[in-house]
């Protein structure tokens, strides 16, 4: 894993080693786990307060 900008990426898609120090490839961000937020924060304050899911119109 390469540490740029406080950002955590790999060299090479599936290369996560951390003794990596490649810094002449592409690097490619590594993203959370899970699935992404599709809403923004606003809707999704919404969403648990009044518990209902309406798509984000933001």
């Amino acid at each position: 894993l390469v540490c740029i900008h406080d950002l955590t990426s790999q060299c090479i898609r599936g290369h996560r080693s951390s003794a990596c120090t490649h810094a002449d490839r592409p690097l490619f961000e590594i993203r959370r786990k899970g699935r992404p937020i599709s809403q923004c924060p606003h809707c999704r304050d919404l969403r648990k307060i009044k518990s209902s899911h309406t798509k984000c119109a933001c």
